[in-house]
């Protein structure tokens, strides 16, 4: 039976057609929407967006308390926003903006390296000669270009022809930096940063007068106190092409679509100190932002697609008190000791630089780290005249950190190691005198071959006890001969003297002396090894160089059982909110050379005789709490100062308590002669700590009665006279600042903190973070130091390591005026190396 034939109509194959059609659209839709609608989404937005960059706020920096030592501030920033510029319009756009801001009384970033003189003329800025060679390479310039042919090709480039030029000056400078800095719509131009409320509100109404000119709140990196540590603090710079190059190599460099979060050539990197050593943490990383445009290319909105994430809080081991206390000690004191030349006069005739260490017994942290002379971080970073007289200062070297990258012969403040060697290597005792310290006048001389040290005094038979106290050479340079170079060297590398000290900043190796590296400091002069310049190297003399942070790291080593641990600036890490913590500091146990407790036992007691009888009595003889210590000299040159020559470096160590060590000083004034004034840096650092003074704000030195006093402990005001001058104030001087000083110590009065640039006229904030932070210096990293590596050996076994590179400051070592200079005669080269005589 045949089906009957369906017949569809042209109606029916219409309706067919359009459910057909539709049936296939709603598929299509399903497939757009629901299976495949991220896929979509993120296409279609692709063709409708910008993604921008957002910076990430950089870490602070505290010191031990959390006190700001690096923060941020917010400020109010002028900007040219390239989203929103335009093009044809660019150049009258910076004329106006940069009108308006020096009318406003408000600075712009001028980074040409060209001026207009008052005579109209173009010429280069002086001192600028890398700044010039970069332009005329970014011109293709000869080298002989001048500034005319400079600004003639500036015009060309920027379009800004036949104009004055003053304003030809301005607009290329803008252009010129926004080219230099990458600008684009990814990375706005700063145009002027931390200007003042008034001018933020005067530019809101000008927003539609120069399109793309913006105001935002933005982050500026401060230093609340830039002469407190500047050496540790550090600063941040713009990025150098080195380390554009170090950040390729190691995969950070920064990729619009693989890593945004890398390195950009218009960043800050940070340059020295804590800024760069803790780089990695301080760093932050950058988020995205989502800029929607409309098919005019106009933006309709905008969203946060990656959350910038700031960077992490750096509290690092400092005491910011006992860091100020211990730079105008130092400071009051190397001026006091220093005079007009007078023959007839004991102090120094040249004393003009030194430095000063404390670190905690705890953990070896580092609690105050203090070189002289020093800058102002402040002044460096914004006055142009200031930066280039400080990087011009040969003599003086503010910027040159003596206590990590200075070395110094340590002088007498080595024997206490030698003690420990002769002690546990068996070869003396404690009671029993090795050499008659005896000789014409009034000093003993000892006499080996062809060498001849003089010595402090005439000690003859005397024992360990007084040898350390009175600083006896003879008898040191005697048990130097008997132990020989080779365990002198290995007892150094126990204890951390010519070894890394560990701390995250850059710090020189410095020098223990040896065969190899004698023969290679002195190769041009044909010197061999002999037994004298053993005898020598014993009492802290022949190619000894130490750093400050070395001979304070010795001094702990001491002062711990001969067990030495790394030391370190870094407490611990946080957020930047400082609420959660990131990680802390284990301390960390280099080498332990295993020194009988009986040897350190009789040492110790010889150091703390050193402090009652012996030659640092007169500052510590009455002291409240037990110290075992030891003073200094280093003599720097083979002719007198009179002929010539240097004068003798000054040094002291010392812990305390003695019998329960918590901290560990060390003191090294250059070319001191001789006087307390190492000893009284020390005892303002121990007076701080111990509480046995205190000191307010201004400096002013107050006993644990709160009675204000002066440098010698003497009432000045009672505390019922300050208590009834607070209720009726009357301005005057501040009280000086501390330090033990001589009769004139007050020539050492230091200057006031510089006063904040703006004061109230910009929101003075502490910038405490947000969803989106807004721009912030961002910076490179810079490897730290590598950790002073282990013995392998109980022995020097001949490998010496070369000499330090010579530092900025001639190496030097510190006295007191009981020890003596470390006479051996026929000295060295004034290199800071002491006495090269050979026997």
């Amino acid at each position: 039976m045949k089906l009957p034939r369906l017949r569809i109509g042209r109606t029916g194959a219409c309706i067919l057609f359009v459910c057909i059609f539709f049936l296939i659209y709603v598929l299509q839709l399903a497939n757009w929407q629901l299976i495949n609608g991220s896929f979509y989404q993120q296409e279609a937005m692709s063709n409708r967006t910008d993604a921008i960059e957002i910076s990430a706020a950089r870490g602070e920096i505290l010191d031990r308390d959390g006190n700001i030592l690096a923060g941020n501030h917010t400020v109010y920033e002028v900007i040219y926003n390239a989203l929103y510029m335009d093009d044809s319009q660019r150049n009258n756009t910076i004329l106006g903006v940069v009108d308006l801001l020096e009318e406003l009384g408000e600075s712009w970033r001028d980074v040409l390296p060209i001026r207009l003189d008052d005579e109209g003329n173009y010429s280069f800025l002086e001192d600028e000669e890398e700044d010039i060679a970069k332009l005329k390479t970014f011109l293709n310039l000869a080298d002989y270009a001048t500034a005319d042919d400079c600004m003639e090709e500036l015009s060309k480039r920027y379009h800004f022809q036949g104009r004055s030029k003053e304003d030809t000056r301005t607009v290329v400078s803008v252009r010129y930096c926004m080219t230099s800095e990458n600008f684009s719509i990814y990375d706005p131009y700063v145009i002027a940063s931390s200007v003042s409320p008034e001018t933020v509100g005067i530019f809101g109404e000008y927003s539609d007068r120069w399109e793309g000119i913006e105001t935002r709140v933005s982050v500026d990196r401060y230093y609340p106190d830039g002469s407190l540590a500047p050496h540790i603090v550090g600063y941040t710079w713009p990025i150098s092409d080195s380390d554009l190059e170090r950040a390729e190599k190691e995969g950070k460099l920064y990729d619009s679509e693989k890593n945004v979060a890398g390195y950009k050539s218009n960043e800050r990197i940070g340059a020295v100190g804590a800024e760069s050593a803790f780089e990695e943490d301080l760093r932050g990383t950058r988020g995205l932002q989502a800029v929607f445009t409309d098919e005019n290319g106009d933006v309709v909105t905008t969203a946060t697609k990656e959350q910038p994430e700031q960077g992490h809080t750096v509290r690092l081991t400092l005491d910011s008190k006992m860091q100020g206390i211990t730079n105008r000690s130092l400071e009051r004191n190397i001026k006091a000791n220093k005079n007009s030349g007078a023959k007839d006069d004991k102090r120094a005739h040249d004393c003009r630089a030194g430095a000063a260490v404390a670190i905690e017994l705890e953990d070896f942290g580092v609690l105050a780290c203090s070189s002289y002379p020093s800058y102002d971080l402040n002044l460096y970073l914004e006055d142009s005249n200031y930066r280039n007289d400080a990087l011009k200062d040969e003599e003086n070297q503010p910027l040159f950190c003596r206590a990590l990258q200075g070395v110094y012969a340590p002088g007498s403040v080595f024997k206490p190691m030698v003690a420990v060697a002769g002690l546990q290597e068996g070869e003396m005792s404690d009671s029993v005198g090795v050499y008659d310290c005896d000789g014409p006048g009034y000093v003993g001389v000892f006499k080996y071959e062809d060498l001849e040290l003089h010595c402090t005094g005439k000690h003859h038979w005397v024992g360990l006890y007084e040898a350390i106290a009175e600083s006896c050479n003879c008898y040191f340079a005697e048990l130097g001969k008997r132990l020989g170079i080779r365990k002198l060297d290995a007892y150094a590398q126990y204890f951390g003297l010519g070894e890394l000290t560990g701390v995250e900043l850059y710090e020189s190796t410095g020098n223990m002396t040896s065969p190899q590296s004698y023969q290679e400091i002195h190769s041009e002069r044909g010197y061999e090894w002999t037994d004298g310049n053993t005898c020598q190297a014993a009492i802290g003399q022949a190619d000894n160089w130490f750093t400050t942070m070395q001979l304070a790291t010795y001094t702990a080593t001491l002062a711990n059982g001969g067990k030495r641990l790394k030391s370190h600036f870094l407490e611990e890490v946080t957020d930047y909110s400082r609420q959660e913590l990131v990680r802390r500091y284990e301390p960390e146990e280099l080498y332990d050379a295993e020194i009988s407790p009986d040897v350190l036992g009789v040492v110790r007691q010889a150091m703390i005789q050193t402090a009652i009888t012996g030659t640092a009595r007169s500052v510590f003889s009455d002291y409240p709490i037990s110290v075992a210590c030891k003073t200094g000299t280093a003599q720097t040159s083979g002719a007198e100062w009179e002929d010539g020559g240097t004068e003798e470096n000054i040094s002291f160590i010392c812990y305390a308590p003695a019998n329960d060590p918590e901290i560990a000083v060390a003191v090294v004034l250059e070319h001191g002669r001789s006087g307390n004034y190492a000893m009284n840096v020390a005892k303002d650092m121990l007076d701080y700590y111990f509480g046995f003074y205190t000191w307010d704000d201004e400096w002013n030195k107050f006993d644990q009665d709160g009675n204000q006093v002066d440098d010698d402990g003497k009432i000045i005001k009672t505390k019922e006279e300050l208590d009834e001058a607070k209720a009726t104030p009357t301005p005057g001087p501040s009280g000086s600042p501390d330090g033990e000083g001589s009769e004139d110590s007050g020539d050492a009065e230091p200057t006031p903190t510089p006063i904040p640039k703006r004061g109230s006229d910009i929101p003075d904030r502490i910038f405490t973070g947000g969803s989106v932070a807004a721009d912030a210096p961002e910076a490179g990293s810079t490897p730290g130091p590598t950790p002073a590596p282990q013995l392998d050996t109980p022995y020097y076994t001949g490998s010496g390591s070369p000499p330090p590179s010579p530092s900025p400051e001639p190496d030097g070592d510190g006295s007191e005026p009981e020890d003596g200079g470390n006479g051996s005669e026929g000295n060295g080269d004034g290199s800071g190396s002491g006495g090269d005589s050979s026997g």
